[in-house]
């Protein structure tokens, strides 16, 4: 498998879920066409993650609600590590950055 690039610049996404499929509230991912991976998710495509085909699957639905541009999948990365809920402006509506 050839390796991907971490440095190409795309966005980062952060997807709010309608209701929790056990712990998990969103989904954090990064695409250089968030529009297309988005529908993808939507779709629960195989080359969609297995939390979002769990998602799609459990018939939830979710919402686009922050979108990062000009980053990197090492951007992705370091966000992941400290929790997307901080970020939900649903869940935490002061959130602003």
């Amino acid at each position: 498998m050839a390796r991907r690039k971490r440095n190409v610049k795309g966005s980062i996404y952060l997807l709010h879920f309608h209701r929790p499929l056990k712990h998990a509230r969103h989904y954090t991912g990064w695409a250089k066409d968030v529009v297309a991976r988005v529908r993808e998710h939507q779709r629960g495509c195989e080359h969609s993650s297995r939390l979002m085909q769990a998602v799609i699957a459990a018939g939830i639905g979710f919402d686009v609600v922050r979108v990062w541009t000009g980053k990197t999948r090492i951007d992705e990365r370091q966000m992941k590590k400290h929790g997307a809920g901080r970020r939900c402006p649903i869940c935490t509506p002061e959130v602003t950055r």
